[in-house]
């Protein structure tokens, strides 16, 4: 199977219609563009940060692809199964104990071909630095070789590229947004976002806690594509709850009343986040009323087993 038929998108993905008793009371239309209906294993937006970097890696004469990520990492489980039916090997860099190795996440991932490799938060924090990496391709056989490496998360040049695709113009023009709000962890997303809707503010809710060097981050990374900087984004650091993969019962109880009354699940990491800190810019007055406002679902609902269980 070649990267290009590894996933088929849908092209004309849902929008959900948020109906909460906060938005009717300010004249506030919130729509959810469900890019986590992409596809089962590659949901939201690891498709389009995935798509160019696999197809790079084949086009190239990769044989391996190797990438980071937590124990839970959304971006690890979508790269084990579009690798092994990219057909090229797959080494995941884990952060934290092989004792992990049997949770859902990483037990998919080894299902799909996955090799997993753990490593210290010390060993982890070197990640970028070109020694270190250097090491980790060099100690894998000569059948592996040569290795691709793509960025915890995915992010970089290749992964803007992509999510440039997210939004299309019918989207735009059918919803006609005051604001596009998005969650992120490492800025590849809104990055790519942010170029393509250069018109529309673009806020991001920051998942983990201390996030500041994203700033930096999102601008090094739209310059990668060799643009300047559209300066029509933002972040608000207050939705993390406490830091990364981190909840909270009222967090949990507010995806719930979500999903009864919108019929959307939510992940807690990512999106379940980004709508509870919307929710509360709104009762601040940060949000005026009468907005549009476009929110993106971007996937990882594989995440929600390690709360709900396997079922879910």
């Amino acid at each position: 199977m070649t990267v290009d038929s590894a996933v088929s998108v849908f092209d004309d993905l849902p929008l959900t219609k948020v109906l909460l008793p906060v938005l009717e009371s300010r004249g506030i239309e919130l729509w959810l563009f469900r890019i986590d209906q992409t596809h089962p294993y590659i949901s939201g937006n690891k498709w389009f940060k995935l798509k160019y970097n696999l197809q790079a890696a084949s086009e190239n004469g990769y044989r391996s692809v190797l990438s980071f990520g937590g124990a839970y990492s959304n971006h690890i489980h979508a790269l084990a199964w579009a690798a092994q039916n990219a057909g090229i090997n797959c080494i995941g860099v884990i952060r934290g104990e092989p004792e992990y190795a049997d949770n859902p996440t990483l037990s998919d991932a080894q299902k799909w071909g996955m090799q997993l490799r753990f490593v210290n938060r010390r060993d982890y924090r070197l990640r970028r630095e070109p020694e270190f990496l250097e090491g980790l391709k060099n100690s894998l056989p000569a059948e592996m070789q040569p290795v691709f490496i793509i960025p915890e998360g995915g992010s970089n040049a290749l992964a803007v590229k992509g999510c440039r695709e997210i939004l299309s113009n019918r989207v735009i023009e059918k919803i006609k947004p005051d604001q596009i709000i998005l969650p992120c962890a490492t800025g590849g997303t809104l990055s790519g976002v942010a170029l393509s809707c250069p018109a529309v503010k673009v806020l991001g809710i920051p998942v983990l806690k201390n996030a500041e060097f994203l700033y930096d981050d999102i601008r090094a990374l739209i310059n990668s594509v060799g643009e300047p900087d559209p300066g029509n984004w933002k972040l608000d650091m207050e939705g993390h709850f406490g830091g990364y993969a981190k909840t909270s019962p009222e967090l949990l109880e507010f995806m719930q009343t979500v999903e009864d009354q919108c019929g959307v699940l939510l992940d807690q990491v990512y999106t379940g986040k980004m709508l509870f800190r919307v929710m509360q810019l709104i009762e601040e007055g940060c949000i005026p009323s009468g907005s549009k406002l476009l929110a993106l679902h971007t996937g990882g609902l594989q995440g929600r087993r390690s709360v709900y269980g396997p079922k879910n």
